[in-house]
């Protein structure tokens, strides 16, 4: 085997081991804060609809929401949906390792990215917007600050 073979073996070993273990470490980092982003630790700020069927009712007394129409949700029923094994597995599967690789892949950018931002605004680079989830229920999404262009 040619010298460059074994150079190349060697180098795809190590990124490989470097990479498994990224991904371990990130998987117990958000294995942990998964509670906190979930908001378990504080129920006063959990969405009263989780795990609810919801309606939306029109009223011209409520204010305009996000969608500019005026109204509110009901509850009208509980949710009883349970995953299929290719949601919960498949699916699933599919989604860590993708968004694991897009973020080693988009990782230089991400860095010069937060850096313009800091160089910019003397705030944090990220912050934290609480969104619904799929069950209802509330989590909270990191962004990356918009770089104002004049």
């Amino acid at each position: 085997m040619s010298d460059f073979k074994k150079k190349l073996i060697k180098t795809a070993t190590y990124s490989g081991v470097a990479l498994g273990a990224a991904f371990v470490v990130m998987r117990a980092i958000a294995k942990k804060q998964k509670p906190k982003s979930e908001y378990a630790d504080r129920p006063e700020e959990q969405n009263p609809m989780k795990g609810k069927k919801v309606v939306f009712v029109e009223d011209n007394n409520d204010p305009i929401n996000a969608d500019g129409k005026n109204g509110h949700l009901e509850a009208v029923g509980v949710c009883n949906h349970t995953p299929t094994f290719y949601e919960k597995y498949v699916k699933r599967g599919l989604d860590v390792v993708l968004s694991f690789g897009g973020m080693v892949v988009l990782s230089p950018l991400y860095a010069f990215a937060a850096i313009a931002i800091k160089c910019d605004d003397p705030g944090p680079a990220i912050f934290k917007q609480k969104r619904v989830a799929q069950s209802k229920g509330y989590f909270e999404l990191m962004k990356l600050l918009d770089v104002g262009v004049a």
